[in-house]
Formats: C-alpha cells, structure tokens, sequence
C-alpha cells in the first residue's frame, strides 16, 4: 500500500493497486483536502489494468464535510464515466455515517458497513448474467 497526504497533513491516503483497488482516507475531508482524495481515485482509474471497482475507506476519518460528501459524488461519476464503480465503506465510523444520512447521499452513494461487504459485493453484472442464464435454459 502506498501513501499519500494534503499539504496540510489533515488527510491521508493509502492506496492498494489490482482489482478492487483499494483506498484508506484517514483524517478529515474537507474542502482543504477533497483534490487528494480526486487525485487518488484519478490515479487508480488511469493504473494498468483499469479497476472495475474502486474501494473508497472512510473508517479512519474524525471529519467528512460538505465538500468532502461533494467529492464523493463527483469521484463516483469520475468511476462511472470510466465504466468502473466506487464503494464507499463507513466502518462503522458515526462521523461518517451521520454525514452521508445527513446530506442523502447514503441513498446515492454505494455504501458499504465494512470493507469485507463491499469486496464481497461482486459487480453490478453478476445478477444479470445469472438471471440471463436461468432464463435462457
């Protein structure tokens, strides 16, 4: 896992290349550090191979703010546009929790209560090519 921090040091990412990729914000974000978290999930979608899924971890964070919320929206279209898709895990972290009910994007967000439900997830395919298969025999 590689890291990265804000100028400021108020926000760190860990990032772990493959499929899923997979990245650990710790720290606070806010509009101060919402580029860092961009950038990150940038660089993931532009690795070789592209992921299909991105892992997004707010467990470690103690502040996620408006702008922060913003930028989660505005990397999961990032994801989308590049045929890949963004999981966001709370870890059962309140500050975070609170802030996705708060501002509804827990009902737009792909959100996840720990790390092992979204890697378990599967991909939004795999219901379809099931579903395809029982019908088709």
């Amino acid at each position: 896992m590689t890291s990265s921090g804000a100028p400021t040091g108020r926000l760190r990412v860990s990032c772990s290349r493959g499929e899923p990729g997979l990245l650990v914000l710790t720290g606070e974000l806010d509009a101060g550090t919402v580029l860092v978290v961009v950038g990150a999930v940038a660089a993931a979608l532009a690795g070789t191979p592209r992921p299909r899924v991105i892992v997004l971890d707010l467990g470690g964070l103690h502040f996620l703010g408006a702008a922060g919320v913003r930028a989660l929206g505005a990397v999961t279209g990032h994801a989308a546009d590049r045929n890949a898709r963004l999981r966001v895990v709370t870890g059962g972290n309140t500050v975070v929790s609170r802030a996705l009910r708060l501002t509804g994007a827990d009902r737009v967000l792909d959100v996840y209560p720990d790390r092992r439900a979204a890697l378990d997830a599967g991909d939004g395919g795999e219901f379809l090519r099931l579903t395809a298969r029982m019908w088709n025999s």
